[in-house]
């Protein structure tokens, strides 16, 4: 028993400083997140395109799905390193983490949640610019300054 305790204690600690590390700025990260989630979508179109080769041009022959699976396989497993490696790095939460890490199961989901974080970001931006604009404003009509 206190071996586990040990473990989840040494997990936490582990994850704390992981969230406070973030090695990448957010920008890098975006980016980096944005080419991760496009190569996913990519790779999903190569595998239907596999998929659609076998089916209905080359009439049974594996290679396409071979070769088009394990091409998705690698861009998948770089998708969700990139999805949880670079949450704190963009102040996500882990629960947005694990969100962007399911949202590649379906065919183009990755994209959806890159579309909709994107969507996010800009909100958020435009909040802060009112924010400021609004700030700015009422110190330049207050009297005392």
């Amino acid at each position: 028993m206190g071996y586990m305790r040990d473990t989840i204690c040494d997990m936490a600690n582990f994850l704390g400083y992981f969230e406070a590390a973030r090695p990448f700025t957010e920008h890098e990260a975006w980016l980096l997140f944005r080419v991760a989630a496009l190569a996913e979508a990519g790779g999903w179109t190569m595998l239907i395109t596999g998929l659609a080769l076998k089916q209905y041009v080359l009439h049974g022959n594996n290679v396409p799905v071979l070769i088009a699976g394990q091409i998705h396989g690698m861009i998948f497993f770089a998708y969700i390193i990139a999805a949880l490696g670079l949450y704190p790095s963009l102040g996500w939460t882990r629960y947005k983490a694990i969100i962007a890490g399911l949202a590649s199961v379906p065919p183009y989901g990755s994209l959806l949640f890159e579309r909709w974080e994107a969507r996010q970001r800009r909100h958020k931006a435009l909040r802060n610019y009112h924010a400021c604009t609004l700030y700015t404003a009422l110190m330049l009509n207050d009297p005392q300054y």
